[in-house]
């Protein structure tokens, strides 16, 4: 596992049904979507709690534009492939593959470059871009009132974005979705910016009893083949 320092945990949300999945025959699962959606928070929640992989050998790559050396990565129940973003990447992918049980990835890259994996290997692919039920949920779990307008609105500006959501709530506590996002539209500007010296932080869950005592409501991969 990488050595990063943890960030707080985070409340976890099983809407794209990971939890109902067994991933007997799978071999390839990518979790794809915006910045802040939560793709790392979903693989995580493989690696530590779903027992298909809980109990396996695990490793957890960061990409952020490289390539590393995977030859010696071998042997193992799951490997996670976090941040990949550019088709380059896919070269590793493809080896990891070969060497491992299972390789799980979040990816930036459109659906159709994983298209040529599903020749040779049993795939799962999900979206954590689909709709906005995901920030409803969040939003109920921290109290937070606001209106099915106010959620489309965000989501129409940031996409389901989690990281999003918290920077405009933080700015503006103590206030309905609506108001902060409105005063959020007035005063503030949030911006990306790309860091030299770029640590990588492993989600981790909080509160986890129960994991797949749930009931998500979107969320279903976009295309499955083989088995589970």
């Amino acid at each position: 596992m990488n050595p990063a320092p943890k960030q707080r945990p985070v409340h976890f949300d099983d809407f794209l049904r990971l939890g109902q999945e067994t991933y007997r025959q799978t071999r390839l699962i990518v979790v794809a979507g915006i910045s802040g959606s939560g793709k790392s928070t979903a693989l995580k929640f493989l690696c530590d709690y779903h027992p298909g992989f809980s109990t396996g050998s695990r490793r957890w790559l960061w990409m952020m534009g490289s390539i590393p050396d995977v030859k010696l990565i071998r042997d193992n129940r799951l490997v996670v492939v976090d941040e990949l973003c550019h088709p380059r990447q896919l070269l590793a992918v493809a080896r990891l593959l070969r060497q491992n049980q299972t390789v799980a990835v979040a990816s930036h890259l459109n659906a159709t470059w994983f298209w040529p994996f599903r020749l040779t290997a049993s795939c799962r692919y999900y979206s954590t871009d689909r709709d906005g039920g995901q920030i409803a949920r969040y939003l109920a779990w921290l109290g937070v009132p606001h209106t099915e307008a106010a959620v489309a609105e965000f989501c129409r500006r940031h996409g389901p974005s989690f990281v999003d959501l918290d920077c405009i709530l933080e700015r503006h506590p103590g206030r309905s979705l609506d108001q902060a996002l409105h005063l959020s539209g007035k005063l503030d500007q949030l911006t990306v910016e790309r860091q030299k010296q770029w640590r990588p932080i492993l989600p981790e869950i909080a509160d986890i009893r129960e994991p797949f005592d749930r009931t998500p409501t979107s969320g279903r991969p976009r295309w499955a083949s083989g088995g589970g």
